[in-house]
């Protein structure tokens, strides 16, 4: 570990965790600290990547009074079960030390955003409505190739149902519908305010009613038309309901970028996930992915989910303490005055991969950029196709079963999906965030920092690159110098092998010439 790039890391990763120390340090109550204190917080979406962090970031910086989660059953597990998972990340360590009683400050409520009502029963709804302040909506399903049918269910009906609970709470003091970013994706310059669609989420919920999911699956790229999945459509259904039910609600949208590691806390670079950007990464890493399509020099706007967190929980108070004629909007995204390209995001992913490579990796890393699906498509044949084909080949010989094939559909798969993303350029207003920046004191500057115009990205790839390694993909820190040695091996079979090959193409072309000679 004597490296002096594995060493940057680490210091880096360190003067991070500092600033979290410094948190933890913070001994007289900040304004949000006391807004929160004894304050019953409904949270939907509490299991995913998102409100882990949430609940993580309530239980360790505040004395928030009781959490009430909604979970749903999933494969076979109820919410009970799913609860004891959920306390088993590494990501609630640090929490468990701050607030070792933890559990009391938890209340589990079976339910399920895409049923009636939520799926609550009557004696869990008034335990709601009697305890709950503040209301923080984040679930949704985020699948870009949903269904139209169960998209439309979790996220505009469950919003819908959400809207209808808090109408009726006796003490009700913020209500946060988490949108996101891209829902307008159909504009180029988005801005902090509603928007108009082609349809009303109300009139969207009646159509998915009417129709069999065979005909909606069927009508789908016609009624999404302009969008480019079924996920930015429901969310712009989604804040239609918002506009349209919650008018007299202290209701506010809160439109997160493409969110990726965290920064700072609770621990550098945690990631549970593979999704979007951070999933191109590992694929990189691994040397699977190996061609990637899109404009390198568009913007990305990417944001750490611990930097997000932050910004929503201080929209929760802003908008518990002022009036606003039409709901706040926020745009969470890079600021303007801090940004990066693609092209930097991909190129100091794949230089930091390289300082600590993967050990599981299955060959050299080395991934093309081109800005053309022609060129993509011819690329994909040669660097992904053909050799999976000769590797699966080789594994149904030695009696093995073949794999390769259906890991590169699934990444052609997700190539699609960011392509719309990263080929795109968008240009997002974020004024009233900046504003929200403006209302804290120092102390939460600190506690809830969340300025993306402070954010050092270079430390933040880094950090994303070690944790992506450790929590993703598993790698255990002790094994980086072994996974080095391994990485050099990896290089030199690499570039043998293409000296091989083009000199047998080279020796083939050369056959050919003397032979129309």
């Amino acid at each position: 570990m004597d490296d002096p790039k594995i060493m940057n890391i680490m210091n880096g990763m360190k003067s991070l965790e500092d600033h979290c120390q410094l948190i933890n340090d913070v001994k007289d109550e900040s304004p949000m600290q006391m807004f929160y204190k004894d304050k019953g917080v409904f949270l939907t979406g509490g299991t995913g990547f998102f409100g882990k962090i949430i609940i993580e970031k309530l239980l360790r910086v505040t004395e928030v009074g009781q959490i009430y989660l909604l979970i749903r059953t999933k494969k076979g597990k109820d919410a009970f079960a799913r609860i004891e998972d959920l306390f088993n990340d590494p990501v609630f360590s640090k929490m468990k030390q701050v607030n070792p009683k933890y559990r009391c400050q938890i209340t589990i409520i079976s339910g399920d955003c895409s049923l009636p009502g939520l799926g609550i029963s009557a004696d869990e709804r008034e335990t709601i409505l009697e305890n709950v302040n503040i209301v923080l909506h984040s679930a949704a399903t985020v699948r870009f190739d949903e269904k139209l049918k169960m998209a439309i269910a979790i996220n505009v009906h469950g919003t819908k149902e959400i809207i209808k609970l808090a109408k009726e709470i006796v003490n009700l003091k913020a209500l946060v519908h988490v949108s996101t970013a891209f829902a307008h994706c159909n504009m180029r310059h988005i801005q902090e305010k509603f928007y108009s669609g082609t349809m009303t989420g109300e009139n969207a919920f009646k159509l998915s009613e009417c129709l069999d999911e065979h005909t909606l699956n069927t009508l789908t790229p016609t009624i999404i038309q302009g969008y480019p999945n079924t996920y930015t459509f429901t969310k712009v259904l989604a804040e239609n309901v918002v506009q349209q039910s919650a008018q007299n609600l202290p209701v506010t949208i809160f439109r997160p970028g493409i969110v990726i590691t965290t920064y700072r806390e609770p621990v550098t670079g945690w990631i549970d996930n593979m999704y979007g950007p951070c999933g191109v990464i590992v694929g990189i890493g691994s040397g699977v992915l190996r061609v990637f399509t899109g404009d390198m020099d568009n913007k990305a706007h990417i944001v750490p989910v611990d930097m997000c967190v932050n910004a929503l929980l201080a929209s929760a108070w802003d908008i518990a303490r002022n009036k606003y004629e039409t709901p706040p909007i926020y745009n969470y995204v890079p600021d303007a005055d801090n940004m990066v390209t693609w092209r930097r995001y991909m190129e100091d992913g794949f230089e930091y991969g390289c300082d600590i490579p993967m050990r599981k990796s299955i060959w050299y890393p080395r991934f093309t950029i081109v800005p053309h699906m022609w060129q993509y498509h011819i690329l994909c044949f040669f660097y992904h196709t053909l050799p999976a084909l000769v590797m699966d080949a080789i594994m149904v010989i030695i009696g093995k079963k073949p794999r390769m094939m259906k890991i590169y559909r699934k990444i052609h798969k997700l190539s699609n999906v960011l392509k719309y993303f990263s080929s795109n350029e968008f240009r997002f207003d974020n004024d009233n965030v900046r504003k929200l920046t403006e209302k804290l004191d120092d102390r939460d500057k600190r506690l809830f920092a969340f300025d993306m115009r402070d954010l050092d990205w270079t430390n933040l790839f880094r950090v994303s690159l070690y944790g992506l390694r450790l929590y993703v993909v598993k790698d255990d820190p002790s094994n980086i110098p072994e996974s080095i040695k391994r990485y050099e091996r990896l290089k030199v079979l690499h570039y043998t092998t293409l000296v091989i090959f083009y000199s047998l193409a080279a020796w083939a072309l050369f056959a050919l010439f003397k032979l129309f000679l």
